[in-house]
């Protein structure tokens, strides 16, 4: 059964596997899809390695939330440009 988050995702995992790994169907809004497939297009890659990326980020990002850490935007001389904070 399909679950939608606030990103306006909704997510079914499929039981299909291959090689160790498993494939997920996401069902998407059309401006969701729109900015993965620009963001895939820009860094000249798959959709999926866009995804695997954001996970990858967001994962840094819970466990630094854990330890009282903040996600932040600096310049390279550490000027904060913004402050990330993750929903929930």
């Amino acid at each position: 059964m399909a679950k939608t988050s606030n990103a306006g995702v909704a997510v079914a995992e499929l039981a299909t596997e291959n090689k160790g790994e498993k494939r997920l169907n996401l069902i998407l809004t059309s401006s969701v899809y729109d900015d993965l497939a620009a963001l895939a297009k820009e860094r000249r890659t798959t959709m999926t390695e866009i995804v695997r990326l954001a996970l990858g980020l967001v994962k840094v990002a819970i466990h630094e939330a854990k330890q009282g850490h903040k996600l932040i935007i600096a310049k390279a001389d550490g000027e904060v440009l913004k402050e990330l904070v993750l929903p929930g």
